[in-house]
This record gives structure tokens, C-alpha cells and sequence, in this order.
């Protein structure tokens, strides 16, 4: 498979942080708190991006909602959803761009990595809506969900084989495809692991935030009448519950941890979809070759 030319072009350092051979499970998790430790500064101001245009949004989304016009709240749940997305694939795949570099020991800038994210923009979305498409419609049906979670792990690393061999939406698919044939079941571990060690760090630090600020008078609302209400107003308070001081605090302390856990699950797919070409296609080879 043909690389994409800057990453064939650029030589690595001399010493790389994680040599270039198979990981087993203890290794992936391992590099991935090791790189995000070690290059905290690059993926930060990654994720600052993502943080600033999230709480723009927010705040424009909860101003328009104060007015009580059907027509706008209409209107701006549309532009949030949209704009959401944007920023939810653009920052997660400029986050693995930015890793290969680092797994590879090669210089990279926030900048050229959220560049190479909005060049492959439009391919990455279009394999993003394929896979969803297949894993949610499987799983509308008790039957389909077995084949939802088969297809979500089988195609599950589209986005790598986008933003680094530059393929087609299609070609990404297949390239998943191929590089998990043979490794479903480990894949599908690792793949859970990684999600389950960015959620739990996630819940604990929006818990704890929430109920901190609940005790300390920020972001205090009327005392909900079901255990539903009271969880939602602990993670997703309204404007109109909690005010506008206490709204702005609530958000920025909110895209403080998802900026600061996003990631944890960007390094670890990057370092799956390494780790399965140096098993598969001897790409730590290769790259001895290319230097």
C-alpha cells in the first residue's frame, strides 16, 4: 500500500520514543498515556481549538434559546448539530494525525496536522456516515446488533487509512477491513479498553466537577423529582435551570475535561492501526528501508 508522501518523505529520528514492532495489549495502553504525557503541549493545543469553537457555540445556542421563539431554537439546533459535527471530526482527526507523527518520531505542528484534517475532511466524513449508517441501522433490531458490533470493529479504523495513505472513503473501509481480518476478537478488546478508560476518566472528572460545584452554589438548580432529571442536570444542565453565570462555568468546566480526554482515544487508534500493519504488512520494515 502506498503511503501518502509526506509521511514517506519526512525521516525519523534517530531515537524513536516506541520502537517500531508488535505491541500486545500492556504496550498500546502503555504508548498511549506515554505520548500523550510526553507531547501534552502538541495534542493541548490541538484540543484548544475544539474547546474554543464548542463554547462559542454553546453560548450562541443557549442565547438563542433565552428568546422563546420556536423558529430559533429550530433554527440554531440545526447550526449546532452541524457545527458540532464539524469540529468532532475535525479535531479528533487532526489528534491522530498528530500522534502518527509522534509514534514515528517526526516533527509535526498543530497547525499541519489540523490542516491535513481539513484537506481530508470530506473523505473522512464520507466513510464516517458508511460505517454509521450500517453500525446504527444493524442495531435499530435486537437481531442486527451482533452484526452492528461486527461491522463497528470491522470498519472501526477507517479514518487512520484517510488521514495517512490518503484513500478514498471506500478504500478506507476495505483497508479496516484488511488490517482486522484475522485480529477481530483482539481488536474488538483493545477497541473496548481504550473506550473504557476515556469514558470512566471522563465520568469521574464531570461527576466530581458536578457535584463540587453543586456544593459550592454553581450551577444549582431546583431539586428535580426523578433520578433521570437529576442525572441530566448534573452533566447537561439547561440555561434556564441554572442561569447564565452558572451556565458558563458549567460549560467551560465540561469542554475543559472532553478536550482534555479526547485524546486518550485518538492515540490509542493510532497506535492499534500501527501495531496491525507491523503485524500484517512489516511496516516497521519498511520504514527501516525509507530511512
Amino acid at each position: 500500500m502506498q503511503e501518502h508522501n509526506d509521511l514517506a518523505q519526512v525521516h525519523r529520528d534517530e531515537t524513536a520514543q516506541i520502537p517500531l514492532q508488535p505491541m500486545n495489549f500492556t504496550d498500546i495502553l502503555d504508548g498511549m498515556f506515554s505520548l500523550y504525557r510526553s507531547h501534552f503541549r502538541l495534542f493541548l493545543k490541538i484540543v484548544a481549538v475544539y474547546f474554543v469553537l464548542a463554547f462559542g457555540i454553546a453560548l450562541i445556542f443557549g442565547y438563542f434559546t433565552t428568546l422563546a421563539a420556536p423558529s430559533a431554537i429550530v433554527l440554531m439546533s440545526g447550526f449546532t448539530l452541524i457545527a458540532t459535527a464539524v469540529i468532532s471530526i475535525l479535531v479528533p482527526a487532526g489528534l491522530m494525525y498528530a500522534s502518527a507523527h509522534v509514534y514515528l518520531s517526526r516533527e509535526i505542528t498543530p497547525e499541519t496536522a489540523l490542516q491535513r484534517a481539513w484537506q481530508r475532511f470530506w473523505t473522512y466524513l464520507g466513510s464516517a456516515i458508511v460505517w454509521a449508517f450500517v453500525v446504527v441501522g444493524l442495531a435499530v433490531t435486537i437481531i442486527g446488533i451482533p452484526f452492528s458490533i461486527y461491522f463497528s470493529v470491522r470498519w472501526g479504523l477507517y479514518s487512520l487509512p484517510v488521514l495517512f495513505e490518503g484513500t478514498t472513503a471506500r478504500n478506507a473501509l476495505r483497508r479496516s477491513t484488511e488490517l482486522v481480518k484475522g485480529n477481530w476478537w483482539r481488536v474488538f478488546g483493545i477497541m473496548l479498553a481504550i473506550s473504557l478508560i476515556s469514558f470512566m476518566i471522563y465520568f469521574i472528572l464531570e461527576a466530581s466537577s458536578g457535584f463540587l460545584l453543586s456544593w459550592i452554589g454553581v450551577a444549582e438548580a431546583e431539586e428535580p423529582t426523578e433520578l433521570l432529571d437529576t442525572f441530566r442536570q448534573l452533566f447537561v444542565p439547561t440555561l434556564s435551570e441554572i442561569g447564565w453565570f452558572s451556565y458558563v462555568v458549567r460549560r467551560l468546566v465540561s469542554l475543559s475535561i472532553s478536550a482534555f480526554t479526547m485524546p486518550i482515544g485518538a492515540i490509542g487508534s493510532t497506535l492499534l492501526y500501527f501495531d496491525l500493519r507491523i503485524r500484517k504488512e512489516a511496516f516497521d520494515i519498511e520504514m527501516q528501508v525509507t530511512d
